[in-house]
């Protein structure tokens, strides 16, 4: 038999080759991982900023349905006033038309 102290010292050396080993491997697939986090951020980021982005468009898009029902509102009593006034209108002359037949018809009778 050989001396055990020196074959415990070989098998730690060759323990910790093997450890050395483990931890390298570890490492390199470390690198592909922080690899995909990053890009796993980047890619929440940028839906971030485009929601926000989208949120902040359909805002606008609200306030301008909003003003467009107060124009259409201001338009619907504009044309309901105009009627009122076509329509005042057309009285007066049916009105002027039947006082001119009575003048003609008693200043011919």
């Amino acid at each position: 038999m050989g001396n055990p102290i020196k074959e415990f010292k070989n098998s730690l050396d060759g323990l910790k080759k093997s450890l050395d080993g483990v931890k390298q491997s570890v490492d390199r697939l470390k690198e592909p991982m922080d690899e995909v986090k990053a890009n796993v951020q980047e890619t929440l980021d940028e839906a971030k900023s485009r929601k926000d982005g989208i949120k902040t468009q359909v805002k606008r898009m609200k306030a301008s349905v909003q003003e467009t029902k107060a124009v259409l509102g201001e338009v619907k009593d504009t044309v309901a006033a105009a009627s009122d006034v076509l329509s005042a209108q057309k009285r007066y002359k049916r009105l002027l038309g039947r006082r001119k037949k009575a003048e003609i018809n008693g200043s011919a009778g």
